[in-house]
């Protein structure tokens, strides 16, 4: 039978409403067998439970399911005559693809449906028939609802994990979308179209291959090296280390760590936002220990995210990813970003992490001020300045009536000081080389109080774990994001922002076409040629995002 998996009391009750209403169509031999598949239909969409289905409570797609078949006069959309329809073959057969594309096929009951179908095929009991159809066919428009909306927006809301991302206007006509595949002789294709046009995602997508047909239940055998194992150490994983990195397949059964193991861990290192360095710490360890499965998690919960972003970014726009401390910027239409480069994001510590959201680039200083917050003034600059007032003109600071052109100064004196406690007067630091924002400030507005900026320390661009900020996001190569983000302003040339940069003003200027910015967080990119880069989860954003996925269906609002 197709109704199998009993899992509640209420699905138990649907269940048994369902056997009632079987019998019943035996007592009324003159009602018509459509009416009681219609009846079996309107009462599985009421009671918003499907006892057959592994996610079975549908709650958030009751409403929509009730539009769909109200719409429809309680017909069957995925059968006729209590038989499966082509459509509905093909429409299983796009969700047994749901791997292929960063989801699990488990989550849309591919395998049940595809039963069920058979079933149908092969039924010869005319009483019972009406409701199984009626069961198999809003169990296709349940699972078709919840494939199409996961594969366009994602599955958890981006503001239930706290990032600034807005799926609301991207959301899906999910009645109209399953009449359109119902209807479909390929639903498959209408499916693919509502995936991301992002070449990010595609790379990714691609990469899915790469991991398909491995066992990817199968662990590794663990690296356990001793701590900051450099060139020239010995120990008995490195034959391991050897299996997992070297290409070529030779007879090398030392376990020294030779230089040429050294050269492929350092590309490893780099791949992986790691410190190239080759010598295998913590960090590196944890990374070469990654399974297959870990690494499809990664692969999986990046495209997610990317499923949160506009599905379609025509115009130029940037993306900073925070787990890769990396910047890309796209023009039109490019699939390869015309513009990269490294970053600083905020610390991985509480109130100082770069927040995940979106706002567009509005308008960007040459030489600005330093506006400093007043969480920073207050707790960091305050004991400096009450210790020692002379602080202020050596680091080109002063105290301010207001962040405003032209406020009044304050004279550096203890009391004037001690009112950067209670905000009555406010920290900025004048333009300049030793300014924090460097030479030139990118703006988004935004409640967060983020923007790009240059920085007066660029030693730190060396490093390769670059968190190291308040939360604003500092840029390695300053005056070639100028020249991106200034691109269609014919005026502004290379030299001009140079000048700029370097002058003795403070200059603002508006862009004419605001551009959209993406502060993203991503632990898998893939690249061109099939490479994928693994990153730390410095925030635990992926963790969290995991274990809400666990949970299962109905997901989080």
């Amino acid at each position: 039978m197709i109704l199998t998996t009993l899992k509640t009391p209420a699905t138990l009750l649907g269940y048994l409403l369902l056997l009632a209403a079987a019998f019943n169509c035996n007592a009324e031999s003159s009602q018509p067998a459509g009416n009681t598949e219609s009846a079996g239909i309107q009462s599985l969409v009421g009671e918003g439970v499907h006892p057959g289905l592994h996610w079975g409570k549908f709650p958030d797609y009751q409403a929509p399911l009730k539009q769909l078949y109200e719409g429809n006069g309680y017909q069957p959309l995925w059968t006729q005559n209590g038989k499966g329809t082509a459509q509905a073959k093909a429409m299983i057969a796009s969700l047994e693809t749901a791997h292929t594309r960063g989801l699990n096929n488990e989550d849309y009951d591919a395998a049940v449906l595809g039963k069920w179908l058979n079933e149908l095929e092969v039924d010869k009991d005319p009483a019972a028939a009406p409701q199984k159809s009626a069961s198999f066919d809003v169990a296709l428009s349940l699972m078709s609802m919840r494939y199409a909306s996961n594969m366009y927006v994602g599955r958890i809301n981006p503001r239930h994990v706290n990032f600034g991302l807005d799926i609301e206007p991207k959301k899906l006509d999910l009645p109209a979308m399953v009449k359109q595949l119902a209807a479909s002789s390929n639903p498959d294709e209408i499916i693919a179209g509502l995936e991301p046009k992002l070449h990010l995602y595609k790379l990714l997508k691609n990469a899915l291959r790469s991991l398909d047909g491995r066992s990817l239940s199968a662990t590794s055998p663990a690296i356990n090296l001793p701590a900051k194992f450099s060139p020239g150490d010995q120990h008995p994983d490195v034959l391991k280390l050897r299996q997992l990195l070297l290409e070529e397949k030779d007879n090398n059964h030392s376990e020294v760590y030779d230089d040429q193991l050294a050269e492929r861990v350092k590309d490893f290192q780099r791949q992986n936002a790691l410190a190239a360095d080759g010598v295998i710490g913590k960090a590196t360890q944890a990374q070469l220990n990654i399974s297959p499965a870990g690494k499809l998690k990664q692969i999986q919960l990046s495209m997610e995210r990317l499923r949160w972003l506009p599905d379609r970014l025509d115009g130029r726009y940037i993306i900073v990813n925070i787990p890769s401390f990396e910047l890309f910027g796209f023009d039109a239409n490019d699939a390869k970003p015309a513009l990269t480069m490294n970053v600083i994001v905020g610390e991985a510590i509480d109130g100082r992490n770069t927040p995940v959201f979106h706002s567009d680039m509005t308008y960007m200083n040459f030489r600005p001020y330093w506006n400093v917050p007043y969480k920073i003034a207050a707790k960091e600059y305050l004991p400096k300045l009450l210790n020692n007032p002379g602080y202020l003109e050596r680091n080109n600071m002063e105290l301010v009536s207001n962040l405003a052109p032209g406020s009044a100064v304050y004279q550096p004196s203890l009391d004037n000081i001690e009112m950067l406690a209670s905000g009555e007067v406010k920290l900025r630091q004048k333009p300049g080389p030793k300014n924090a924002l460097g030479l030139v400030k990118f703006a988004f507005p935004n409640n967060n109080n983020v923007y790009l900026h240059s920085t007066p320390t660029p030693s730190l661009f060396k490093k390769s774990r670059r968190d190291f900020s308040h939360g604003c996001i500092r840029v390695e190569r300053p005056s070639d994001l100028a020249e991106y983000v200034l691109k269609e302003q014919s005026e502004w040339s290379r030299e001009k922002i140079d000048e700029a940069m370097n002058g003795d003003k403070t200059r603002t200027v508006t862009l004419k076409t605001p551009i959209p910015v993406y502060i993203f967080y991503a632990t898998a990119l893939a690249e061109e040629n099939g490479e994928v880069r693994y990153f730390q989860d410095i925030y635990g954003h992926d963790q969290i995002l995991q274990d809400l996925l666990a949970r299962g269906f109905p997901y989080p609002p």
